[in-house]
């Protein structure tokens, strides 16, 4: 894993071919959200999000060139797309959770399929008296 220095160094931004304050930017922009008004990556998850940007899917970061083609872009939540562009610039993420709560990322405990919850030392000793056996 790089750390935040490495990452910082080797990223490079930009050239954008439609520049992003452009009015041409802006409508495509537009139609892309008015097509898929959902974030793509909470959908996935079984979440209902509003997307607020639009994401390129295949970032061309080496060659610094954008694939601006309806196919290639995407409508995103800001934390989606936050989370993507971090990943893209080689900082450490957090692939969050589904609707039910349970974590995302393969590699997490959780989706081990081992049991990996530990007993507490408490139950371990067996039934112990009721608190409420307390004389009034």
């Amino acid at each position: 894993m790089q750390s935040q220095r490495q990452a910082s160094e080797t990223y490079k931004p930009k050239r954008r071919t439609l520049p992003l304050h452009s009015a041409a930017w802006a409508r495509l922009r537009a139609e892309v959200l008015a097509e898929e008004p959902l974030c793509r990556h909470c959908k996935e998850r079984g979440m209902v999000t509003p997307a607020t940007e639009v994401d390129h899917i295949e970032d061309s970061r080496a060659d610094y060139s954008d694939d601006n083609s309806r196919e290639n872009l995407q409508s995103l939540c800001k934390s989606c797309h936050s989370i993507k562009t971090s990943a893209s610039m080689g900082k450490a993420t957090s692939a969050g959770c589904d609707a039910r709560g349970l974590p995302l990322d393969p590699d997490h405990h959780w989706n081990s399929g081992k049991a990996t919850a530990k007993k507490s030392p408490a139950t371990k000793k067996g039934p112990t008296a009721c608190p409420s056996q307390f004389y009034w």
